[in-house]
């Protein structure tokens, strides 16, 4: 991310004359146009929302954006957890999760930074929208290490080695899909023979980096390394080559692998970290997540401390997501 610059005095700080399109460009200038792809997509897509409501508020420009404008969003977002809203003209606008409305607020914000260079306006989405923002699982991941193995048989017969190598490296080490594919897995490699772990560095969300996140190599997990390391582009450290972007290689290849895992019964290359972080709390509880067996409160927590920590989050309520609730 690159330091936002001083907002001048132009329309919507110089970014471009139309209310959207100046956020999206103002995002991209903040991420970098050839970094944090996942990032800039989603805040891009998300802020048309944002854009939306201040224009239909009569504010069409970003230097006109106040305080009272982020409280008066805030308070339109919380009303849609309730249900539709509907506009004076008669448009209505579907209910959407406490999630969702938290993200929105994400990017009001992030947007604003990128446009300003600044935070002296802003909007708490506890503040504004009272319900925590919380998901837990309510099923068992449904990604049993059977059905992985098929998977990634079909993708490697179909010659989607890379993401069959994805899948093995979200299943078995907890990797996010990006992390899977930047990661540098000589240096992974490395530190197994020397220590029988690794850390998991390259990729992570929002640039942030565990500086615990060292995970304690296996079999499985040694044998997924040793098979991206031979999947590799000649002359790469990681999944991609050097001439390649992460979104070209989402869009050619990662997309296909997505519908092999959903025909295997994998929803996606999340519930494989969800599949994961199940066999991290079994193997401290010795019961898997959601089984109806009772756990004691301090090993429960123990183990969801663990699940976090090694899926690189820096909060335990988050383990909630991918074992349930205690």
């Amino acid at each position: 991310m690159k330091k936002p610059q001083k907002p001048c005095n132009k329309r919507n700080y110089g970014y471009g004359r139309q209310l959207r399109y100046a956020m999206c460009r103002a995002l991209t200038l903040f991420y970098g146009d050839q970094d944090h792809f996942g990032t800039r997509r989603t805040h891009q897509y998300r802020v048309r929302i944002f854009a939306r409501y201040c224009m239909r508020q009569g504010v069409v420009e970003a230097r006109l954006i106040s305080q009272s404008t982020l409280d008066s969003y805030g308070e339109y977002l919380k009303s849609r957890l309730q249900g539709e809203y509907v506009w004076r003209d008669g448009t209505t606008d579907k209910p959407i999760s406490a999630p969702y409305a938290h993200n929105l607020i994400s990017t009001a914000n992030t947007a604003l930074y990128a446009m300003r260079g600044n935070a002296k306006i802003e909007i708490s989405a506890l503040q504004a929208l009272a319900p925590s923002r919380r998901y837990v699982r309510e099923v068992p991941a449904r990604a049993d290490q059977h059905a992985v193995t098929q998977a990634v048989a079909k993708m490697v017969s179909k010659g989607d080695r890379r993401g069959a190598a994805v899948a093995l490296l979200a299943r078995n080490w907890g990797m996010r899909a990006q992390e899977a594919t930047l990661q540098d897995l000589q240096r992974m490699h490395h530190e197994i023979l020397t220590t029988g772990r690794a850390w998991i560095l390259q990729g992570c969300k929002g640039g942030r980096q565990s500086a615990d996140r060292w995970v304690s190599s296996t079999p499985a997990r040694l044998e997924a390394i040793e098979f991206a390391l031979q999947t590799r582009p000649i002359g790469s450290r990681c999944l991609l080559d050097k001439t390649e972007t992460v979104k070209v290689f989402y869009q050619r290849e990662l997309n296909r692998c997505r519908r092999v895992l959903r025909s295997f019964g994998v929803v996606s290359y999340r519930e494989l970290r969800a599949a994961f972080a199940a066999d991290v709390y079994q193997s401290i509880t010795g019961v898997l997540p959601m089984s109806g067996v009772h756990v004691p409160r301090d090993l429960d927590k123990k183990a969801r401390a663990e699940v976090a920590r090694v899926l690189g989050h820096g909060r335990i309520l988050v383990s909630s997501g991918y074992v349930g609730g205690y």
